[in-house]
């Protein structure tokens, strides 16, 4: 648990909580019981709750799991009152160490963002927003791999790549995505709790993320092309690949004609000399080496 203060309100961070956490926190405000008890575990939705005497928001954002290879979902809740804000999250997170880092050693910082708990909730949000934006990077660098590698020939390898990076796109759209709901009532509710001028901040956290989904659909956008693309390169090749056994079954066409001749035994009633085998064997091969010059010429193989 880690506790900054500055002369107007308090931000208590609690990471990984306990009962006795819930404990400390329950003796800060009279928060509703059921609220206390859903601080112990995740949320599986976003929302904004108004209370009588504070603000329930609950917040998911996008984390970047290299072992599984897609974003997964990360949460901080917030109880937000006049003077306190407490956020509670189930993990490290990035953005709230950097939070705690520059409101420890930067004065100046802590005292325009904790000018009261409504400048307080949008830059942690901000910042929390800035991250997200971060987390992009992967992807954009995942997108430029597959467009490097678009004509290197290796289509069965790049459709693996571009599932992998599909699914990561679409992790990360389902978490992200209802936060611009949550936003937006963020903004209905933060004015009602704090007053208008509030209005501008979370208009502005809106705004924001609305980016962050803008730089999504367009790696979508870019990563369905490139898949379309590759399928187009696939599809070619395997066509290439089937005309090449449709002309050699061709190739064979003389040699199993003529060995159906013998088989038949319709040689045999005229001549079975030696002669007979060596004229046929010559036409045969003289037949298909015609048939390779001419599939050679039409660039059949």
């Amino acid at each position: 648990m880690k506790i900054i203060k500055n002369k107007a309100i308090s931000w208590i961070d609690i990471s990984k909580p306990t009962k006795q956490d819930i404990e400390f926190v329950a003796k800060q405000h009279k928060f509703h019981p059921i609220v206390l008890d859903e601080l112990l575990h995740a949320s599986t939705r976003s929302r904004v709750e108004a209370h009588d005497q504070y603000l329930y928001l609950t917040y998911h954002l996008p984390v970047y799991d290299p072992f599984l290879k897609t974003s997964r979902k990360a949460e901080i809740d917030f109880l937000i009152t006049k003077n306190k804000v407490i956020t509670v999250h189930y993990e490290e997170l990035e953005p709230i160490n950097n939070f705690i880092r520059n409101a420890t050693n930067n004065p100046h910082f802590r005292e325009t963002s904790m000018d009261n708990t409504g400048k307080l909730v949008y830059t942690l949000i901000e910042e929390i927003i800035n991250f997200s934006m971060r987390q992009l990077r992967h992807i954009e660098e995942n997108v430029t791999g597959l467009t490097q590698e678009l004509f290197s020939g290796k289509e069965n390898t790049m459709l693996r790549k571009i599932s992998y990076v599909k699914r990561d796109l679409l992790d990360y759209r389902i978490i992200s995505r209802p936060q611009e709901i949550l936003l937006n009532s963020l903004r209905i509710a933060g004015v009602r709790f704090w007053g208008e001028e509030m209005s501008v901040y979370f208009s502005d956290l809106a705004g924001d993320h609305l980016k962050v989904i803008q730089h999504l659909e367009n790696y979508q956008e870019t990563v369905e092309s490139l898949e379309e693309t590759n399928a187009q390169l696939l599809n070619a090749k395997t066509n290439a690949v089937m005309q090449r056994f449709t002309v050699l079954a061709a190739l064979t066409f003389p040699l199993i004609l003529t060995t159906s001749i013998f088989q038949t035994g319709v040689i045999d009633k005229f001549d079975a000399s030696p002669k007979i085998f060596i004229i046929a064997f010559t036409a045969t091969l003289f037949v298909t080496v015609i048939l390779v010059i001419l599939a050679r010429k039409k660039k059949w193989l």
